[in-house]
């Protein structure tokens, strides 16, 4: 890839970032009037919850479909293993359900495995121990209560905010986006969706108590919820300059974020004797550790080109994905510095720095799903835009279909 190329897109990405992170800084340290809320009705919030529902059982349909193409001489359970617990990470969940940390090898690679955060597959394991169901279901079953309840959710806390015009058309636009297929499958993308807003919303209604056991959760699930705790202090300093003093309650819903991390590291340490465990082991087996996101630019340009004949899939999947969403994601919240809540922009900058900064992404558009800021940035942007909303909208359905197909049928998608 040409250095011009890569040089330019870095400084714009770089750009963006600053212009934004400056307004953040702005809008923190200039008080601004404290937001009227208008709580939606319990209609909306039902109709949320069942579009959240309707949305997860025709992707499960569509997934047993294309599994049964895919494997015609299976049966039924056989093909949905191939298809979803093969090479990718719900194998690594569902395993841990059953069999936990360690370093035994009860199952392939296990030692490793602790580089996944333990909310999930102690979700899976507590169901299993009260339902007796299969882990090997409940990894799909459990995303549609899940999803239903984090829409339900999402929904609310902009509709308080705003109207429930713009929560609509923020569920739309998170339900039409291009990596929406994880919410449906046995992974963190639903839980951690659901954990997130619901968090904003406790704390946005001061439930002070109910937001520090959601912070607890939010960290234990996956690394980036520990960033809600810079959401809260973000949110408690513009309301102590406009005249409320934080409380223990206040400042123990900030901290509780980090106390689930904390758990995460005790957990490293407990079973291996070491806090950061997984660190070691991301580096070692996949050369992941934080970086800049300029950089992930630069290498993802430059792989593209080296890929672009030799592995076509790799290319498009990973290289372009990553830059184009890393792109869009620093557009969207640089075009919404204004609008957004600082608080919001605030943990959106630090969460689009953490998981798109690392030294090897490949899984850019999963973690710019789990944003919750991000639909909200674009139906703001569409306001009073109907012809423009109908087309982003037909846009994001086509592209998500085809991404969909793509994460089904093998491309390097994860």
């Amino acid at each position: 890839m040409p250095e011009p190329i890569k040089t330019a897109l870095s400084l714009a990405a770089a750009l963006l970032f600053l212009w934004s992170a400056v307004w953040c800084i702005r809008r923190v340290f200039s008080p601004e009037p404290a937001p009227h809320y208008t709580e939606p009705s319990s209609r909306s919030r039902c109709w949320a919850a069942i579009a959240g529902t309707a949305f997860i059982l025709v992707l499960h349909l569509i997934f047993a479909v294309t599994a049964h193409i895919n494997y015609p001489e299976a049966d039924f359970r056989q093909a949905i293993e191939w298809q979803f617990y093969g090479n990718t990470d719900p194998r690594h969940y569902l395993d841990l359900s059953i069999y936990g940390y360690g370093t035994q090898e009860a199952f392939p690679e296990q030692y490793l495995q602790i580089v996944f955060f333990p909310l999930y597959p102690a979700l899976l394991h507590i169901l299993h121990f009260v339902t007796r169901i299969d882990a090997f279901w409940l990894g799909f079953a459990v995303q549609l209560p899940l999803f239903a309840a984090a829409t339900a959710s999402f929904y609310t806390v902009i509709a308080r905010r705003w109207d429930e015009q713009t929560a609509a058309l923020s569920l739309a636009l998170l339900l039409a986006s291009p990596a929406s297929v994880f919410f449906a499958v046995p992974m963190t993308e639903s839980l951690f969706l659901l954990l997130t807003v619901r968090y904003v919303l406790t704390l946005e209604r001061e439930q002070w108590w109910r937001c520090a056991s959601l912070g607890v959760l939010a960290g234990l699930c996956r690394a980036p919820g520990g960033l809600l705790l810079g959401l809260t202090g973000l949110y408690l300093f513009m309301r102590w300059q406009r005249g409320t003093r934080p409380t223990i309650p206040s400042l123990l819903a900030m901290l509780s974020p980090a106390a689930g991390l904390g758990l995460y590291f005790l957990l490293n340490h407990l079973v291996y004797g070491r806090w950061n465990q997984y660190q070691i082991y991301q580096w070692d087996n996949w050369n992941q550790k934080l970086g800049l996101f300029t950089n992930t630019v630069r290498y993802h340009l430059d792989y593209m080109a080296q890929w672009w004949d030799s592995n076509p899939k790799s290319a498009l999947a990973l290289c372009l994905a990553a830059v184009l969403c890393l792109l869009t994601i620093l557009a969207l919240l640089s075009a919404t510095v204004r609008r957004l809540p600082a608080h919001w922009l605030g943990f959106g900058l630090a969460y689009f720095a953490v998981t798109m900064g690392t030294t090897w992404l490949i899984s850019a558009p999963r973690y710019a799903v789990g944003l919750f800021c991000l639909p909200v940035a674009l139906a703001l942007l569409l306001q009073g835009r109907p012809r423009l909303t109908k087309g982003v909208l037909v846009t994001q359905v086509i592209v998500s279909v085809i991404y969909t197909m793509q994460f089904l049928y093998g491309w390097p998608i994860y």
